[in-house]
């Protein structure tokens, strides 16, 4: 008789589990009342048990006969429509092998199945690896399954355009890959649907679509992500269970320490990803990331995984596969910050889930979830975004974004206020300051008379000692000095005071009113094509004082970046009430670069300062690039 393997519990499987509490009756039959103002994510795991014509035809099996059925597949569906509002249902993710041969008959059934939701229940589905060729070639999925199917809906938020792949073939386009968003009042979230073993290109582009939702936690939806660490494993849990008797069976746990993020994978060749190549490149780095659903590994049925990402965050991963039809929901519950998971049985009319197989627990079917953090929201201070050398204690937004630059004055982090939809301008990316070298004005030496201009011999003494230089270019890593003063105030000078590794680059620009007129408008252009172009952060720009040319720029930077207009003002005018010694605040300086400004169309500052920006030339892509770069 075999002998019955016990169960080694792995800690990185099972730290976090909360079993759901069904009070003094035990373990429920039903799922209980839907709290109020809660919601639900339901999960549809590998739906690939087909009859018919469209059976298996090879590995020796004969193919099926009559049409094709997938009576677990109807009895899902069915449940969803019929629970959609009942449970509160806003989003349902399938984890792919939503066919198991890849051929037209199942591809029908599974189009005609799933278009019971559409236009009832906004859906997504992962291509799992019986989903498309080995290769990465999805093509009967984007037949039938494409992304015109989905656009128009505004929960449809992006696809992945696809790429030609190392073999030449065109793969991962056409909604195999997507990011979807749902939600309810003020607790917003978004679905990024992976296709199975996603290629390098597909991660690259979800990272950066992502960037422009910061206000929403993050689910990743896959097919293969967690579940035999090692291939072989799979079959040797498979293997010891279907030895064992009926009896022996009630008995049995499988050898946890074999699972986990899985290292090998089946599609893309060379270029796929594994579960835990997708973890590390891609799922760990999201900073709003809490939850990750797949399916796959029919051999294993179901497992977990809680990891922490790169920022802290707790990141939940469950796979659900066990062939029997079941489905999985999650339930948000904010008003108790919890997240309530279910198994549900829609064939025996929505019972609840407690063991399958060899996984005798209720805790793997019916759990608890710690309810995600709410996406970080720009503080007045966004002391957590500070990589720069500001102050950051200070109780004024605008006086904590002061940066100590001994010698320099006016010195200030660009970046530390609070921008669009909850994001926060990023700071140690643009500096913005004084001139760094005093050629104001310039004095006989060892004395305070000053020299006629046309007794200069050359710029102005700089103002970087060893010390500042070392924390400006080596520590702060600047790479771009931009200097707005005019060809007199930067007599004869050829390169920055910050040395031979910073780019100095030269626009002699106008302040306030004068953006009105050509020349004006002609610097900003240059001004602003240098913060378009990511090679050249970080940047720091000013003219002589840091007043008004500085500020006038630093308004309309960040301005574009959602800075409100109490703040933009708050800020130019801490250049006078800011310093060591204060001078009365010239408003009517302020009231011209308004005038400019109001030219434009817009309900906001902010939108009249875009107009401008965009009647400069530059189109509101080039402004979308320029948020990527400086929101966090």
């Amino acid at each position: 008789m075999k002998k019955i393997r016990l169960m080694t519990i792995s800690l990185v499987a099972v730290i976090g589990w909360g079993t759901v509490a069904f009070g003094a009756g035990g373990k429920a039959d039903r799922l209980p009342p839907l709290p109020e103002g809660a919601f639900t994510y339901a999960v549809i795991p590998d739906t690939q048990a087909y009859d018919g014509e469209g059976r298996h035809t090879k590995r020796g099996r004969k193919p099926g006969v009559g049409p094709t059925t997938n009576e677990k597949f109807d009895a899902i569906v069915d449940w969803l429509v019929a629970n959609r509002e009942k449970e509160n249902i806003l989003f349902v993710s399938h984890t792919g092998d939503i066919t198991d041969m890849d051929n037209d008959p199942q591809w029908r059934f599974a189009s005609n199945a799933m278009a019971r939701l559409d236009g009832k229940l906004p859906y997504a589905i992962s291509p799992g690896n019986h989903d498309m060729k080995s290769n990465g070639d999805t093509s009967f999925f984007r037949r039938y399954f494409p992304a015109s199917r989905f656009e128009g809906n505004p929960w449809y938020a992006a696809t992945f355009p696809g790429y030609t792949n190392s073999l030449g073939l065109f793969v991962s386009g056409n909604n195999a890959n997507t990011i979807c968003l749902f939600g309810q009042g003020s607790e917003k979230f978004a679905v990024v649907t992976l296709e199975c073993n996603a290629p390098d290109p597909v991660l690259n582009w979800a990272a950066k679509e992502l960037e422009k939702y910061p206000d929403r936690r993050v689910i990743v939806s896959t097919h293969q992500d967690i579940g035999a660490i090692e291939k072989k494993n799979g079959r040797r849990i498979y293997n010891d269970l279907n030895a064992l008797s009926e009896g022996e069976r009630a008995k049995y746990n499988p050898d946890l320490s074999m699972l986990g993020r899985m290292e090998w994978h089946k599609c893309h060749g060379k270029e796929g990803n594994s579960g835990k190549a997708i973890w590390e490149k891609f799922t760990s780095k999201l900073k709003n990331a809490f939850l990750v659903v797949s399916g796959d590994q029919g051999m294993i049925k179901i497992t977990r995984v809680d990891g922490k990402g790169v920022h802290g965050n707790m990141v939940y991963s469950l796979m659900q596969d066990t062939g029997a039809g079941y489905i999985r929901i999650f339930r948000f519950v904010p008003s108790v910050k919890k997240i309530f998971g279910y198994t549900v049985d829609p064939k025996s009319n929505g019972k609840l889930v407690h063991s399958y197989g060899a996984w005798h627990d209720s805790k793997w079917f019916n759990f608890e979830l710690p309810y995600p953090s709410a996406p970080d929201a720009c503080t007045s201070t966004c002391g957590d975004c500070s990589e720069s050398a500001a102050t950051v204690s200070a109780s004024d937004p605008v006086a904590a974004r002061k940066v100590d630059w001994k010698g320099v004055p006016n010195a200030r982090d660009l970046g530390g206020l609070p921008g669009r939809n909850g994001r926060c301008v990023r700071r140690g990316r643009i500096y913005r300051t004084a001139g760094l070298n005093d050629n104001a004005k310039y004095r006989y030496p060892g004395t305070k008379k000053e020299m006629p201009r046309e007794k200069w011999t050359g710029p102005g003494k700089s103002r970087i000692t060893p010390p500042v230089r070392e924390l400006i270019v080596e520590k702060l890593g600047v790479k771009t000095d931009l200097d707005l003063r005019n060809d007199g105030e930067t007599f004869k000078m050829t390169g920055s005071p910050l040395g031979e590794k910073v780019r100095w680059v030269h626009v002699t620009s106008s302040n306030y009113a004068g953006l009105s007129e050509p020349k004006g408008r002609d610097a900003f252009v240059k001004c602003f094509k240098v913060f378009l172009d990511e090679a050249n952060y970080p940047i720091v720009f000013h003219c002589i004082a840091g007043a008004d040319r500085t500020g006038t720029l630093a308004c309309i930077l960040n301005g574009l970046l959602g800075v409100e207009e109490d703040l933009l003002y708050k800020d130019w005018r801490y250049t006078w009430t800011g310093r060591d010694d204060p001078k009365p605040v010239p408003e009517e300086r302020w009231e011209k670069l308004m005038g400019v400004f109001s030219k434009y169309e817009g309900a906001t500052l902010n939108e009249r300062i875009e107009k401008f920006v965009l009647s400069n030339g530059f189109s509101a892509e080039e402004i979308e690039k320029f948020r990527k770069l400086m929101l966090k």
